[in-house]
């Protein structure tokens, strides 16, 4: 895939408020250059699943947020990152712009019709890019959302380049990502955890006993 830096400029402020809380100001702009660095040799590593797929971004976050371990692993390792993009994923900034509420079924019915939509653009182009996520629906569960992938090209990603152990920290951006729009992930199976699916259940976190 093409480095894009766009993404960049979205979560620069973030990112930046948080490595200077922990380190001083040669050693932010230091890290900063390093990993901009590999988020260029990473990118150009990753299969392409399309720039204008709806769920690209997932991917190119995923590698951005990386490039600050992988360029820098004297100074971040796995606990540190994690903590970097759960600041991130939560700043009350990020949380006033996300809208959505879980909890409001017009917004889970409109996020159900996006993943809907997603689903028919990976079907669609599944020729051109074969290696994008496979989106699989059932009637599981009434309430919620239900859906499972059973190709992710971030599990993927990592595995390819000898990168497994640091797969799960992306997992878990899911239920930041979820927390956020106030609502709660139920997973029993990941991907890269060797599992044939990688499931999601997303409810509302008023939900005290869904079906």
């Amino acid at each position: 895939m093409r480095p894009k830096f766009s993404y960049w400029i979205i979560l620069y402020p973030f990112i930046k408020s948080y490595l200077k809380s922990r380190f001083p100001k040669n050693q932010v702009r230091e890290i900063f250059k390093n990993a901009k660095r590999e988020y260029k040799n990473l990118m150009v590593k990753s299969e392409d699943i399309g720039e204008d797929n709806p769920m690209a971004s997932n991917l190119y976050y995923s590698i951005l947020f990386f490039s600050f371990l992988y360029g820098n692993p004297s100074l971040i390792n796995k606990s540190i990152l994690a903590e970097l993009m759960e600041y991130v994923i939560t700043h009350p900034i990020i949380n006033k712009l996300n809208k959505k509420d879980f909890n409001n079924s017009k917004d889970m019915e409109k996020f159900k019709e996006k993943m809907i939509e997603n689903s028919k653009w990976a079907d669609e182009n599944l020729i051109k890019y074969p290696s994008t996520w496979k989106f699989n629906f059932d009637d599981s569960h009434q309430d919620g959302c239900y859906y499972y992938f059973t190709k992710c090209p971030i599990a993927k990603y990592f595995k390819d380049n000898g990168l497994e152990e640091y797969t799960h920290l992306f997992c878990e951006l899911d239920y930041l990502t979820i927390k956020a729009c106030k609502g709660k992930l139920i997973r029993h199976n990941t991907l890269a955890d060797g599992d044939e699916i990688c499931d999601f259940w997303i409810l509302g976190d008023q939900a005290d006993y869904p079906n």
